[in-house]
């Protein structure tokens, strides 16, 4: 086994506790952006430091406090390396968290193996729909390793539900913890300039989930009908050299990732969603756009309706309709009253229910118990 960790001698100052957040990499995607504030936000200097671990190399998008260094770039989904589950348990061991929360199902199969008979506290944070139902070997796979878990935080009702259902998590160990974002960062920008071009955007990685192409397609029929537009992306992944050329048909900027989310949205009137259902639970993007004064169009996917009040702060259209996407943002794009009269509708409604703030007192409310009463770990 190798040394400490890059970081690892840093992570609690003497006598504060520490609450260890673990994301699968670096990447500057919804949920390592969200763990990465709620860590932020939680962490109370000298008495419980909330730290953020990352388990897999790849690019440094997000700053974590910790990182493991493992190979295994962008696709820590695919397989199970043994080996990454006895260094995680190792650093556990030499970093004595007093909680250790999974941020998504790859941090949870390496941390229920490496927190086994250690009588740590385990949090699950399910960050989206379980992509397997069909499948009910994955299914009993899954229901294992929840059980491990002490509670089951779910980020949207679609999610919780499944969580309880499918996986079967008690009642008493799962809890709705919803999406948070920081209106600090994420607020309105330009004010709606009547005489100029708006700027349609798509913010997510570039996977068939996401539908990238979709975005594409759409400002494609957008342009036929005479529509005068910008159109960026922001993301990358694999879909990345497949959307290229249509990309470049259509007159869309691809920016690739960028560490200044915020001021991507800042810079756009108008925000499209066009995600399939698989894996969705509670878009972050979607409070994001909408802290941003951002109307949307949005497919009817997990966690949508509870962001996007149809017809007030965006719209949301069937998922296989592509007319209705294009319709729905032509009408944003040619009436700046309207689409300013539901960025201010967005802005307020997420405001209210998904700042960070409000977010973090959820997690307090389960984490304390746990942090205060936790089994503390058996030394090896």
């Amino acid at each position: 086994m190798s040394g400490p960790a890059h970081g690892e001698q840093s992570l609690a100052a003497p006598g504060a506790r520490l609450v260890l957040h673990v994301i699968p990499t670096a990447n500057a995607r919804g949920a390592q952006r969200e763990a990465r504030a709620l860590a932020t936000r939680l962490d109370v200097p000298g008495r419980r430091h909330h730290r953020l671990l990352s388990l897999f190399a790849g690019p440094a998008q997000i700053p974590v406090d910790l990182a493991l260094d493992h190979p295994g770039g962008d696709r820590p989904a695919v397989g199970f390396d043994p080996r990454l589950a006895l260094r995680l348990r190792s650093v556990l061991r030499r970093t004595d968290p007093v909680v250790v929360i999974a941020h998504g199902g790859d941090p949870l199969k390496y941390l229920v193996p490496a927190v086994a008979a250690t009588g740590r506290p385990l949090a699950y944070y399910a960050t989206g729909t379980f992509e397997h139902a069909a499948h009910p070997a994955r299914v009993a796979l899954w229901r294992g390793l929840v059980r491990r878990a002490d509670v089951v935080a779910a980020e949207g009702e679609e999610v919780l539900e499944q969580c309880r259902r499918l996986l079967r998590v008690p009642v008493e160990r799962s809890v709705l913890a919803p999406n948070g974002r920081d209106p600090a960062e994420f607020h309105p920008g330009r004010h709606v300039d009547e005489g100029a071009v708006p700027v349609l955007a798509f913010v997510g990685a570039l996977t068939e989930g996401k539908r990238p192409q979709r975005f594409v397609e759409v400002v494609a029929a957008l342009r036929r009908h005479g529509v005068e537009l910008r159109a960026v992306v922001c993301g990358d992944g694999p879909l990345a050299p497949s959307l290229a050329g249509p990309a470049a048909e259509a007159g869309v900027e691809l920016l690739g990732t960028r560490s200044d989310v915020a001021e991507v949205l800042r810079g756009a009137d108008v925000f499209v969603f066009p995600s399939l259902p698989t894996g969705e639970g509670m878009p972050g993007v979607l409070i994001e756009a909408g802290l941003t004064g951002l109307p949307v169009v949005a497919t009817a996917v997990p966690g949508v309706r509870s962001i996007v009040e149809d017809g007030t702060s965006g719209f949301i259209v069937d998922v296989d309709d592509l007319d209705a996407m294009v319709e729905a943002t032509s009408r944003l794009l040619l009436w700046p009253g309207l689409r300013q009269a539901m960025g201010d509708a967005a802005r307020r409604r997420c405001v209210e229910r998904f700042s960070l703030d409000a977010v973090a007192a959820c997690w307090l409310s389960f984490l304390d118990p746990l942090v205060a009463g936790g089994v503390r770990p058996r030394r090896g």
